[in-house]
């Protein structure tokens, strides 16, 4: 009895001994959600817009040699709702300053046209249409010149401004475009190709309302004198210099505003353009290809020969020595006072 008790004993205390030392299980805390620190949102990148400076500003046609191309005027044939005459879809001389229901646009409708080149730096052509802009201001034709710079029948640039909105100089709305796949006219210049092009016409834009490696390159302004008169400036650097030989074709465009589709005879039939006269009643009246009038093609600075096709014809007696069979008597001139 008493060898039980004293083992009981000492079991009780190797019990309570190592009770003693056994860790506890200690509730932990939990820890503390971390608070994301707010961070400021990042400014938006500032682009600077180079300012264009302009450097070169035209002035006015100077001298006395003007080219003059005149137009057929279709003012009388309109109510009738056909054009006068000179629509020749072969050649690509259109006469079509109408809509397609055949309502006269006489902002589209040249008159008369005329270039001068005697300014050093400059090169101006000037265009008249059949009514002064006031006239009709809902109406918003663009003014353009083609250039035939290396006399191979195909425009090589595409000179073109919207209606100016004052009489000083601006590059606003005007733009001036090339053709870099050199295929203006398809697989025969000026006239229809066989099939219909799928070529780019003039699609690359080198000036654009100063934006270019010249920011000086083109202007345009109205005229002060003749509320029916638009001026377009350029560098005569586009055409090779004072001296350059080219061909200029001007034009009015309210209808095709899409210069890729030059020549318009390339990507469109006969039948889809239409026809602006009811002597071709097949193909009257005007389809697919309308609100545009152009001139024939006019040589400057060089002689052509019977290669180039689609030019003006001359019927003006041979000229007196140093003059052009195309000069015309210039606008009055006043030194000091730019008239147009």
């Amino acid at each position: 009895m008493r060898r039980l008790l004293y083992f009981s004993s000492i079991l009780i205390s190797l019990v309570a001994l190592y009770g003693c030392n056994m860790p506890l299980n200690k509730i932990q805390p939990s820890p503390t959600p971390e608070i994301p620190t707010p961070t400021a949102s990042p400014e938006p990148a500032v682009t600077f817009t180079p300012e264009i400076v302009h450097v070169d500003l035209p002035g006015g046609p100077i001298g006395k040699v003007y080219q003059t191309v005149h137009d057929q005027v279709n003012e009388n044939t309109a109510p009738k709702k056909e054009a006068y005459g000179g629509d020749d879809f072969n050649l690509g001389r259109f006469e079509r300053p109408f809509d397609q229901k055949m309502n006269y646009m006489p902002l589209v409708d040249l008159v008369t046209v005329q270039l001068s080149r005697e300014d050093p730096l400059w090169v101006y052509v000037l265009f008249k249409v059949d009514r002064p802009f006031a006239a009709v201001p809902s109406s918003q034709p663009h003014f353009m010149v083609e250039l035939d710079t290396n006399l191979d029948n195909r425009g090589d640039y595409l000179v073109v401004t919207g209606l100016p909105e004052s009489t000083e100089w601006s590059t606003k709305s005007v733009r001036v475009l090339t053709a870099p796949d050199f295929n203006i006219g398809g697989k025969i210049a000026v006239k229809p190709d066989p099939e219909l092009s799928e070529g780019r016409g003039y699609y690359e834009t080198i000036f654009d309302d100063g934006k270019g490696d010249d920011p000086d390159l083109a202007w345009s302004k109205r005229s002060k004198v003749d509320p029916a008169v638009v001026l377009i400036a350029f560098k005569n650097t586009l055409t090779g210099g004072e001296k350059g030989g080219f061909v200029w074709l001007p034009w009015t465009d309210e209808g095709m505003l899409n210069w890729s589709l030059f020549d318009f005879n390339d990507h469109f039939t006969l039948e889809q353009a239409g026809f602006p006269i009811k002597t071709d009643l097949k193909n009257y009246p005007l389809k697919e290809l309308w609100g545009v009038d152009n001139t024939c093609r006019m040589p400057s600075g060089f002689k052509p020969d019977k290669t180039m096709v689609g030019l003006c014809p001359d019927y003006s007696p041979p000229p007196a020595r140093g003059s052009s069979p195309t000069d015309v008597p210039p606008p009055p001139n006043i030194p000091g006072i730019n008239l147009y």
